[in-house]
């Protein structure tokens, strides 16, 4: 008994020890999966020993992964190694992320991971376009948005113009969803007569995903009727003034005449006139333009200009950078070089009578020229007067990103010679920006400036797109010597800032900075002598429909005009300007500003300084134009440039009348009046007339008919540009008096009998007509055919990969031809159709955004001939893309049948 026992023991022992374990293991790694597509995994299975009779095998697949093929290996008595063959498909919607196959033999598993990899394909197709549009129709274009993609995208829809309508400009799309945007825009109204509108639609990916971008050309040609003018004309206004202002105490009323004109004198648009005349003078009160003005300037081909009479004289910025005066001017152009010569009197700046000189330029290229500049003037100066001589050079340099402006002068004047030199530079990178502005005039200069400073620099670095950094220095002492027509004072200032500019879009707008600056009135007595270091911030914001100015500042300041001057004060304001767009023709604004200071305080106490007032702008269809401002007082570091308390405008343009309104209260600063009570109004109307000067040579004509059968041919209008006509009852047209360009012909046709009957060629097509010609035009119409289909969805003929159709795919139908191109859907039977087709060669084609491989289109292509009054009947099939493996003793091999 004890002997059995032990046998049994031994043999127990034996069977236990003499099978090694079972180790199974991947022997291939696939690389990222495709969803869609499929895979294949080899497993072998070890064994120290030879592996046991009975091998159970289980594969476990992630939800709707499919295992396409398997093969099990072949065994011998003493197999020690074994493989597995598996071949596994992958829905195609699959999201992105990791999975796990499990593969088990006799209990010994292992996990596999396999990751599938992210497709981001969102697809934009044009499904509805018009042909044409006129100008001031809505133009509106329908966009199919899909994602083709493995995961759901938020996407943001950007139009260039336009607007989107009825959905947002933000959504998220599953894979495989799609949807319809709709864009739409209004085309403006212009002078041309024909041409091409663009619709686009950008569609823009999060995580930095290349957009995708589609645009599109749409023909616009002209919708309103202008009657056919046979003369040549040049445009000329004639009127009068009313002008009434109170000024020192004392009313005054006056009356002017006015005359202008400017346009071409010929045909050939060579020769060119512009000229004014404007009396009697009303000096008096310049600054509403009550001067009598006597000018006339004549231009040849853009080379040669001349000025006659009164004209603004801007030389160069150190002799004379803008005097109006009474004299002649010449400039000529030419390939590389240029000249100009003049003589003038000045008339509002009583310290300067006459003066002449010229200048010659040589130009090195287009982007660089150097100059010799000279002038002399007979100067008042001191009670003194005598002639002052100036020479100088100059050269400038003109870069998308660089700009430099120099000038160098040495003047002459009651025996001394002194200089004067002047810089402008402008330097624009992508991540800098340095502008530098200098101005110097000695004691005994005596040009547009006389004994002046000014240093201005400034250097800001683009940290990014959104957010700049820089600092400026300002040092201005100048003495410019303007016209009585421009009053205007320049206080000396010292000033030093560094600034910080944030602006995270384009209606927002962060400005902070950090200054130390002192301002000195120049006038005497002065009314402000201050210094201060104060701390700023400012927000701009801007919208279509409402607008916000903000600054407030918070510092200390000086005033030296105090008699204990000696201490600084605390100073701060806030400032704020909103405006409001009522209506589409109307803006409302406000000014509110309050200053805690002491720096404008003759005993150097603190004041609460208060300003407010208001402004309104209205424009109504292009007729009708007004502006209102109203300030009830101005700090008195405000006061170098004129100041208005109350001014009004009002214009209504009645094409052939324009009658004008203006008035208001002003203070004029320079001049010895206390009393700020100036107002004024005049009242001014003119009358447009073109005057003609000969019959147009240059005019064109075009004569038309409409050919074909089976529609009637009277009654359908036919538009040449802003012309129309209508046909007569055998299809005949003519436009006559049509000025030379290129036009788009357009055709309306009779409502009645024009079912089914299009153009040959296509609409709107392009004509051009030319100067004393006839251009003939033949328009062919003809009957349409139809096209009509259905697509057949096959099942897969074996038990494998894609056995199962599901979901029927996304099927588009598009339609290719010399005279047009068109894009449809599927209804909900399987069927399409394209109605009204002109008879002649076409290409229709079938196929399935974002899925071609899994499908197959039988045929997806074919040439199609349209015939009158019929209609083709198509079947499309579409089957599974079906896929075989083959196995062979000594190797593995895919491959598809399609």
């Amino acid at each position: 008994m004890y002997r059995l026992i032990a046998i049994l023991i031994l043999m127990s022992g034996l069977n236990g020890y003499g099978q090694s374990p079972v180790a199974v293991s991947l022997a291939n790694m696939p690389d990222t999966v495709i969803p869609g597509g499929h895979i294949t995994l080899l497993f072998d299975v070890k064994s120290s020993s030879p592996l046991p009779d009975s091998l159970r095998e289980e594969i476990q697949l992630p939800e709707k992964w499919r295992l396409l093929s398997q093969r099990r290996p072949a065994r011998t008595a003493d197999d020690r190694t074994v493989r597995y063959f598996y071949v596994i498909g992958t829905p195609a919607t699959s999201a992105s992320g990791e999975y796990q196959v499990k593969f088990s033999v006799n209990g010994v598993a292992t996990n596999v991971p396999l990751t599938i990899g992210q497709i981001r394909n969102v697809e934009l197709f044009v499904v509805s376009q018009p042909e044409f549009i006129r100008e001031g129709d809505t133009l509106r274009l329908t966009y199919q948005l899909r994602n083709s993609g493995n995961n759901a995208e938020k996407i943001l829809l950007k139009p260039e113009r336009g607007k989107l309508d009825d959905i947002p400009d933000s959504l998220t799309l599953e894979p495989g969803a799609g949807t319809n945007v709709t864009v739409s825009q209004i085309i403006p109204v212009t002078d041309n007569n024909a041409w091409q509108a663009s619709s686009s639609l950008s569609v823009v990916m999060t995580g930095g995903a290349e957009p995708v971008y589609s645009v599109t050309s749409i023909p616009v040609f002209s919708s309103k009727v202008r009657k056919i003018d046979r003369y040549f004309r040049f445009p000329v206004e004639v009127g009068g003034t009313y002008l009434s202002y109170r000024y020192g105490g004392r009313q005054v009323t006056a009356y002017q005449y006015q005359a202008t004109g400017k346009g071409f004198i010929d045909q050939k648009e060579r020769h060119y006139i512009d000229f004014t005349v404007r009396g009697p003078n009303q000096f008096v009160f310049p600054a509403v333009g009550t001067y009598d003005q006597y000018s006339l300037d004549y231009a040849w081909r853009k080379r040669l200009s001349v000025s006659v009479g009164d004209y603004v004289l801007q030389l160069n910025n150190l002799m004379e950078f803008g005097r109006f005066g009474r004299g002649l001017r010449v400039e000529q152009q030419f390939k590389k070089m240029a000249y100009t010569v003049f003589y003038q009197k000045a008339r509002f700046f009583l310290n300067q009578k006459d003066s002449f000189g010229g200048k010659f330029l040589f130009k090195i290229n287009e982007k660089a020229d150097i100059g010799v500049q000279y002038a002399s003037k007979n100067v008042f100066f001191h009670d003194r007067r005598f002639w002052s001589h100036m020479t100088g050079l100059a050269a400038n340099v003109h870069t998308r990103e660089f700009n430099l402006e120099s000038e160098l002068s040495a003047g002459q004047a009651i025996g001394k010679t002194d200089y004067g030199a002047f810089l402008r530079l402008q330097l624009s990178k992508k991540w800098i920006s340095v502008t530098s502005n200098v101005i110097y005039a000695g004691k005994h200069f005596y040009g547009f400036y006389n004994n002046s400073r000014l240093f201005n620099n400034n250097i800001g670095f683009n940290i990014t797109r959104k957010l700049t950094i820089g600092a400026s220095n300002n040092f201005s002492d100048v003495n410019p010597s303007l016209d009585a027509n421009l009053y205007s004072v320049s206080p000396k200032d010292r000033s030093y800032m560094g600034y910080i500019s944030f602006q995270p879009d384009q209606r927002n707008r962060f400005f902070m900075f950090y200054s130390k600056a002192e301002r000195k009135d120049r006038q005497q007595p002065a009314s402000f002598h201050y210094s201060e270091n104060f701390s700023n911030f400012s927000y701009n914001l801007t919208s279509k429909k409402f607008t916000l100015f903000y600054q407030g500042r918070y510092g200390y300041s000086k005033n030296h005009l105090a008699p204990d001057g000696d201490g600084r004060n605390e100073s701060f304001s806030n400032q704020a300007q909103p405006a409001v767009r009522l209506f589409p023709w109307i803006w409302l604004g406000g000014y509110f500003e309050h200053q805690h200071t002491s720096k404008f305080s003759a005993s150097g106490t603190i004041e609460n300084l208060f300003f407010y007032g208001g402004n309104a702008r209205v424009s109504i269809k292009r007729n009708l134009y007004a502006s209102f401002l109203y300030r009830n007082n101005y700090a008195p570091d405000e006061l170098y440039v004129r100041r208005s308390f109350v001014d009004a405008s009002v214009m209504l343009d009645l094409k052939r009348h324009v009658f004008t309104f203006s008035g208001g209260r002003s203070y004029i600063p320079n001049l010895a009046n206390t009393d700020q009570n100036t107002l004024f109004f005049n009242i001014r109307y003119a009358l447009r007339l073109n005057v003609p000067l000969g019959r147009k040579k240059n005019i064109g004509t075009v004569k038309g008919q409409l050919t074909g059968f089976g529609y009637r041919k009277q009654g359908n209008l036919i538009q040449l540009g802003s012309h129309k006509f209508m046909t007569d009852s055998t299809g005949m047209f003519t436009f006559e008096g049509v000025a030379p360009d290129r036009y788009y012909l357009s055709i309306t046709q009779n409502e009645s009998g024009s079912e089914g009957v299009v153009p040959v060629v296509r609409m709107p097509m392009l004509v051009d007509v030319r100067a004393d010609s006839l251009k003939m035009v033949e328009i062919p119409f003809t009957r349409t055919g139809s096209i009509a289909g259905r697509i057949e969805f096959l099942r897969a003929k074996q038990n494998g990969l894609s056995s199962v159709l599901n979901e029927k795919p996304s099927v588009l139908v598009k339609l290719n031809g010399e005279n047009g191109n068109y894009l449809t859907e599927l209804n909900d039977k399987g069927e399409f159709s394209f109605r009204e087709i002109r008879p002649g060669n076409w290409e229709i084609s079938v196929f399935i955004p974002g899925t071609q491989d899994r499908f197959v289109v039988e045929e997806s292509s074919r040439q199609l001939t349209v015939e009158t009054d019929k209609t083709l009947d198509l079947t499309f099939r579409i089957r599974p893309n079906e896929k075989r493996i083959h196995f062979s003793e000594r190797n593995f091999e895919v491959s598809v049948k399609k």
